[in-house]
C-alpha cells in the first residue's frame, strides 16, 4: 500500500503499524529504504529510523525516495541483485565508461552465477566492480553509476553467505575454480 508516515519512523514500525506486517506472515529478510540504488537494510537493522541520516548508519546510501520495499524470506538476494543489475544495465545510456562497463559486467557475472557457473571469487570481483563504479561520485554525466554501485556493494557485504551458498549449490564441482579464462596470445605487427 501507499502510506504517509512521520519522518524518523523505524522500518519495523512502518511495516507493522502501517503495512499490517509482512505479507502472509512471513519474515522480512531485508528492506529497501527508498529505491534500489539505496541498498538493503537487513532484518536486524529494521529498528533504524527512516530519516535523512538513519539508513546511512547501517550501510545504505540514504533514504532516497522513501518508497520502502520489503523483501521477504522467500526472495533470493541473488535474484534481487540480478534484477537490480539488469535494470541499471538497461538504463545506462553507455556514454560514461564506469557506468557502461560496470553495469554490463556486473549483469554478466550475475547471469553466470545464476546459470550455475559461478565461482566464489566472482563475489570479490563483483564487489570490486561496485567499488570502482561508485569510487568517484560525480565522475559520470549522471548519477546512475553511483546508484548502480550501492546495491552491488551492499548486497554482497550483507548477504555474502547467501551468495556463497547459492554458488556452492548451483556449481558444486567448479565453485572453487580460480583460474582465469585463458587469454589469447598477443600478436604484434612489427
Amino acid at each position: 500500500g501507499c502510506y504517509e508516515a512521520p519522518l524518523g519512523i523505524t522500518a519495523r514500525e512502518l511495516i507493522d503499524r502501517f503495512g499490517g506486517g509482512v505479507w502472509k506472515g512471513r519474515r522480512a529478510k531485508a528492506v529497501i529504504p527508498g529505491g534500489i540504488s539505496m541498498g538493503l537494510m537487513t532484518e536486524d537493522e529494521l529498528d533504524t529510523p527512516l530519516d535523512f541520516s538513519g539508513p546511512g548508519t547501517v550501510g545504505c546510501l540514504g533514504l532516497g525516495t522513501a518508497a520502502v520495499v520489503v523483501v521477504d524470506e522467500t526472495v533470493s538476494i541473488v535474484d534481487f541483485l540480478h534484477n537490480s543489475c539488469r535494470f541499471f544495465a538497461h538504463e545506462s545510456c553507455g556514454q560514461c565508461t564506469p557506468c557502461r562497463e560496470g553495469t554490463s559486467w556486473s549483469l554478466r557475472m550475475l547471469e553466470r552465477i545464476r546459470a550455475g557457473k559461478g565461482r566464489l571469487r566472482d563475489l570479490d570481483l563483483l564487489a570490486e566492480i561496485g567499488d570502482t563504479m561508485g569510487m568517484m561520485p560525480g565522475s559520470t554525466i549522471c548519477g546512475l553509476a553511483d546508484g548502480a554501485a550501492w546495491p552491488i556493494k551492499n548486497s554482497i557485504a550483507k548477504f555474502r553467505d547467501e551468495f556463497e551458498d547459492y554458488i556452492k549449490q548451483t556449481n558444486p564441482t567448479g565453485y572453487m575454480e580460480t583460474d582465469p579464462v585463458p587469454a589469447l596470445p598477443i600478436v604484434t605487427t612489427h
